[in-house]
């Protein structure tokens, strides 16, 4: 069987589906969307090597937050009380989530696209925050302003609120040096009781 895909295309793809699989996210938009939203991402990739600075790198994070919100719905689903939780519009939260756990499995884990554009965005990605990580950041000085709950909740002034107090932590309680992208692997492990011996 021939196929039009070359191998840094599937690389890409494999990549993309890894780290969108690790965001734990697939379950929670509704059927079908996980093509939608892996080929978005695909997309949104290519435009890496030209982000120049944080600005840049800002606008191009809050448009794919955007076409997130305007393009994929949860799944309905059934509350521990058994009560149904109709579909909806997915919140800036959760893509946020789902671009920050790629970016950091394809820019920060494979340094792609390439060694200077990897360098270059590493120190500008954030954290993906999941609602024990939100819960740790409003348990911050300063944090109790965040009345998100989860990430369904969180607009973007939520998340920016949120990636401040990110800041903020790494400043007051981890090495000079230390960026965002690695309180989240630090955070992720502690959060989630992974720090066992191996």
């Amino acid at each position: 069987m021939q196929t039009n895909m070359d191998a840094e295309q599937a690389k890409l793809r494999n990549i993309i589906d890894l780290a969108f699989g690790f965001s734990a996210m697939t379950r929670v938009f509704e059927k079908g969307s996980t093509g939608k939203i892996v080929n978005q991402l695909n997309e949104v990739l290519s435009q890496l090597s030209y982000l120049n600075n944080e600005r840049e790198f800002a606008d191009f994070h809050d448009g794919f937050c955007r076409w997130f919100v305007r393009n994929v719905k949860t799944a309905e689903r059934t509350k521990r009380d058994g009560t149904k939780k109709p579909t909806g519009a997915a919140s800036y939260g959760q893509g946020a989530k789902v671009l920050d756990v790629v970016l950091k499995v394809y820019v920060y884990y494979c340094h792609l696209p390439d060694s200077d554009t990897s360098k270059r965005m590493t120190q500008w990605l954030n954290p993906g925050i999941d609602t024990k990580m939100m819960g740790y950041l409003k348990g911050l000085p300063g944090g109790k302003g965040v009345s998100a709950t989860s990430i369904e909740q969180v607009d973007k002034n939520t998340y920016i609120k949120l990636q401040v107090l990110v800041r903020k932590d790494i400043e007051a309680s981890l090495p000079t040096g230390t960026l965002p992208v690695q309180l989240d692997d630090i955070k992720w492990r502690e959060l989630n009781k992974k720090n066992e011996v191996l």
